[in-house]
């Protein structure tokens, strides 16, 4: 299995930002886009979240990914298509809740 080393500098930058940590992990492991560092070697895994995007600079080290900085800008872009199967849940979810609060009358 792969692992995520956090940097004492994304820890740090991570902390300053007000960046949650499991944002950091969805952007790392699920990114909507994977592009190369202008700078360096490492590769910017890029995740849209809502009307933000976590932007994470990982170097990939054997089987492990070396984060070395994370942040977040405001996303003004199209809106994300999410796949089917999410959709399909995502509506089923809404639909239960519908009817549960309808049986409880909240």
């Amino acid at each position: 299995m792969t692992d995520i080393i956090w940097t004492t500098h994304l820890k740090e930058r991570a902390r300053e930002r007000g960046i949650d940590p499991a944002l950091v992990d969805r952007a790392i492991r699920f990114p909507d886009k994977v592009g190369a560092s202008q700078t360096t070697s490492a590769r910017k895994h890029i995740k849209i979240i809502g009307k933000n995007q976590i932007v994470a600079t990982v170097k990939r080290e054997g089987n492990n990914w070396i984060v070395t900085s994370v942040w977040s800008k405001p996303y003004y872009g199209p809106a994300v298509k999410r796949p089917l199967l999410e959709r399909l849940v995502y509506r089923f979810v809404l639909w239960l809740e519908k009817i549960v609060r309808a049986r409880l009358k909240l």
